[in-house]
């Protein structure tokens, strides 16, 4: 049995200087801790083969659920005794069956799990039994439509009986993106078009290879913050906030000081060989990301992570990206930055991986994914009130 291991605990501080004329002046400096911990698995083993980035935490944050895959089973981690403690079988076919490549991993507010395959959606209790099961492609609706290469895309977040669901509508062809209202009982659609989302699309590359291609997007997400859904894109910082206590749809410019609020250059999006997508990437990659917006209950505030590539000239002479520049910011409730700090170097390297990132919030602290030794370990970084 392998013992919780703490690795290294750094106290750091750091302050915004250079504030941006488009940006709060009222922001303030941030004090980070950080250390590492390590998942003890005793005598079995976690699959890190695609890292945590198809796993999901509980509704109740107890737990971290990583997702096989297209093999019928979740990895179960206790997040508060840092143990694995279970690796949860599913039924392969009949009512009760997984799904046949499950990418994504949520709970809704009943502590249920959320499954997200390619084709349908299904609702989990903790037993593995199937309560509901979503079927969005191939489904005609009443009220909006979809039109030709219009799609569901993302997870979707259901209502506590499961009668209504949320998320997201991609024209494949134009870039637009819709905020999507379904009511399961009527069939009735909803779609709300979410204004400048569609310039994810200037930022997306792609490389056709025969009748198979390689893309690399900037995908629009949503989470469920308490009683708000948050729709958030890595090419700037602006959100659509959806309220689901007052039914409205909101924008906030959420505005940084330390970086630019959006990515800016003009950059080819069809490229004729592999090496020439994987230098756009690169290149995109030098601007700012912002990743999804996260709820820190324990301080009443919300976090965002930003990224910045660093990449360096290897000894081909092309670039690789093997450092970021790292960013957090807290706002408050009217989605307003407050704080801002870039965070320690070397926290850049964990978002420098083939595998990407999936920070989560728990006990304050940004949980960030470590592989040792192909041993799942995190990084956290404590946040001050």
């Amino acid at each position: 049995m392998k013992s919780l291991l703490i690795l290294f605990l750094i106290i750091l501080s750091f302050y915004s200087c250079d504030q941006s004329s488009s940006g709060n002046e009222n922001v303030n400096g941030l004090e980070v801790s950080i250390d590492t911990v390590l998942i003890d698995t005793g005598e079995d083993f976690i699959n890190l083969r695609s890292g945590i980035y198809f796993s999901g935490l509980s509704n109740d944050g107890k737990y971290l659920f990583n997702s096989g895959g297209t093999s019928p089973y979740l990895e179960r981690i206790n997040l508060e005794t840092l143990k694995f403690e279970e690796k949860m079988d599913f039924d392969e076919d009949g009512p009760n069956a997984f799904g046949d490549y499950v990418y994504g991993v949520s709970s809704d507010v009943n502590n249920n799990l959320i499954l997200t395959s390619h084709f349908s959606t299904s609702i989990f209790n903790i037993e593995k039994q199937k309560l509901k099961k979503y079927l969005l492609i191939g489904r005609d609706f009443k009220g909006d439509q979809l039109v030709k290469r219009e799609q569901f895309t993302s997870k979707i977040i259901p209502t506590k009986d499961y009668k209504t669901i949320f998320g997201l509508v991609q024209n494949h062809d134009t870039g637009e993106i819709f905020f999507a209202i379904l009511n399961e009982e009527t069939d009735v659609l909803r779609k709300v078009k979410l204004n400048g989302f569609e310039k994810a699309k200037d930022f997306t590359v792609r490389y056709q290879q025969g009748r198979g291609a390689s893309v690399s997007p900037q995908n629009t997400e949503i989470v469920r913050l308490g009683n708000k859904l948050v729709i958030t894109n890595p090419v700037f910082s602006k959100i659509a906030v959806y309220d689901l206590v007052e039914e409205n749809l909101k924008y906030y410019a959420c505005l940084p000081t330390l970086t630019a609020s959006e990515k800016v250059g003009n950059y080819t999006r069809e490229v004729n060989s592999r090496e020439e997508f994987n230098i756009r990437k690169i290149e995109i990659g030098k601007e700012v990301t912002f990743l999804p917006l996260m709820r820190d209950s324990t301080n009443n505030q919300y976090v965002r992570i930003s990224i910045l590539g660093l990449p360096k000239m290897n000894e081909k002479g092309l670039p690789e990206m093997n450092d970021h520049k790292v960013f957090i910011s807290i706002l408050n409730d009217s989605f307003e930055v407050i704080k801002e700090a870039a965070v320690a170097n070397g926290i850049g390297k964990l978002f420098s991986t083939p595998i990407p990132q999936k920070p989560f919030m728990k006990d304050g602290k940004v949980w960030l994914y470590l592989n040792v030794n192909d041993e799942l370990a995190f990084v956290r970084l404590a946040l001050d009130a």
